[in-house]
């Protein structure tokens, strides 16, 4: 009695919903249902006669493999779908592909048909491994594709355009993961500076980069240019040369360790960078010294610099052999300082004479390491107001954050906050003991966080 009573009510309740929606126009209806998946958006309409065929006049496609039979099930339904709309745009597709068995000549004609329905929202994610056969090729026609603004790929195959004019000029973000370049790495650079409007790209590689029939090989080189760029992203472990020329660049992520060059013709002047590199240079030469002293040139006028321990460890080599170039108007910085470059630190901030948020990473000082004997950077003098010391909850029974937290305190003259993490009792008591240069400054000591057992 109590269960259809329970029934009764939810039935009730969702005509009331139907009821409500069906004031609602087309357009809005159509709206509200181009934001879900299209297997919902199927279920969605299906609650009323009245709208049981709206799905198919969504401007948009959102498809999972795993809901279909076989890929010729999902080649019908997308077929269905293209016909029923009565020629309209599709404005947003997306893809997540798993077939069993691929057959690239159906796949390509479906993803052509929607490239020419007028895309601008263009989503492919492929789940095949290249070992099952899975290299999913895209057609050429997605480079001359007039009205595509977004663009992810996952796990696809670039072919050579060869004689085919490549232009994408409404593209502003460009997402590519585990993408293949059939043959050569050249196909890059002209995608690239065919996006006229381009603003945000994110290149993600793995190994065997290429596709020429089974040969596995990396990219000689990856070159990005662009006068629109604002965002640029890079993981990578098979790189052998980076170029980068885009002026307006706002921000720069690169991550290789596999890295044999790394030139930055221009960035934006403001620019934040978040750097985790690994260059394979011969500091004795002095060819490939300079090298790295373009690159540090090249970034040293940017606002916000993210630094990793392998990034430092080179540039501390460098620095060794050459003076380091001033980072003036870098005011806030984020690095990651490894047990062997210590004593690089205030040389480094040093570069930085206008710092004013510091966020250190360290690992731990020797016992025979003392920062007393350490100069003090300009910045601790006149601009340097926030400092996060950061440290893993493994790290015990060293003396390391209490000399990190005396340097700071005792030396920096405008410091309005301090915070300390994972901290024992006993050092949180000498940290509040030490004589303060700034008189106003707060410090917050972080406490580790206790372990639940299980």
């Amino acid at each position: 009695m109590a269960r259809t009573s329970l029934n009764t009510k939810l039935k009730s309740k969702s005509s009331r919903l139907i009821d409500r929606l069906s004031n609602l126009s087309d357009d809005v209806l159509c709206k509200i249902v181009s934001e879900l998946p299209t297997k919902d958006s199927i279920r969605f309409t299906s609650m009323s006669k009245q709208w049981r065929n709206h799905w198919l006049s969504v401007p948009a496609l959102d498809l999972h493999h795993r809901h279909f039979g076989d890929e010729y099930e999902l080649f019908e339904f997308i077929d269905k779908f293209l016909e029923s709309n009565g020629g309209r745009d599709v404005k947003r597709f997306k893809l997540i592909y798993d077939a069993i068995e691929h057959d690239q000549e159906e796949f390509e004609s479906r993803i052509d048909d929607v490239v020419k329905r007028g895309v601008c929202d263009l989503t492919i994610i492929n789940h095949l491994s290249s070992d099952e056969g899975g290299f999913v090729v895209m057609p050429l026609s997605l480079y001359s594709c007039a009205t595509l603004v977004n663009l992810t790929l996952n796990s696809v195959v670039f072919d050579d355009p060869e004689s085919e004019s490549v232009s994408l000029p409404c593209l502003k973000t460009m997402h590519l993961e585990a993408v293949r370049f059939n043959g050569r790495d050249e196909i890059l650079k002209p995608l690239i500076s065919s996006c006229l409007v381009l603003e945000e790209l994110t290149i993600i590689t793995v190994a065997d980069l290429y596709y020429d029939g089974g040969a596995e090989e990396e990219w000689g080189i990856a070159c990005v240019c662009s006068q629109s760029l604002k965002s640029f992203k890079l993981e990578s472990t098979t790189h052998a040369d980076i170029q980068i020329d885009a002026p307006r660049l706002e921000y720069l992520s690169i991550r290789d360790y596999q890295c044999e060059s790394l030139t930055i013709h221009s960035i934006g002047p403001y620019a934040k960078v978040n750097l985790d590199v690994k260059l394979n240079v011969e500091l004795d030469d002095p060819s490939e010294r300079s090298e790295i002293g373009d690159f540090l040139n090249a970034i040293s006028t940017v606002r916000e610099m993210i630094i990793s321990a392998r990034t430092l460890e080179f540039i501390r080599g460098y620095s060794k052999f050459e003076p380091l170039p001033q980072f003036s108007n870098v005011s806030h910085l984020e690095a990651s300082f490894p047990k062997t470059t210590w004593e690089f630190l205030p040389s480094f901030l040093g570069c930085c004479p206008n710092l004013k948020s510091l966020v250190l990473e360290y690992g731990s000082l020797s016992e025979t390491d003392e920062m007393n004997s350490f100069h003090v950077p300009q910045c601790f003098i006149s601009s340097l107001e926030f400092v996060e010391l950061k440290t893993p909850a493994t790290l015990k029974g060293t003396p390391t954050k209490l000399k990190l937290a005396i340097y700071f305190i005792r030396n920096c003259a405008v410091l309005k906050k301090l915070v300390v993490s994972g901290c024992s009792d006993d050092i949180i008591k000498k940290i509040e003991k030490i004589p303060k240069r700034s008189p106003g400054c707060e410090v917050v000591v972080v406490k580790p966080k206790l372990q639940r057992s299980r």
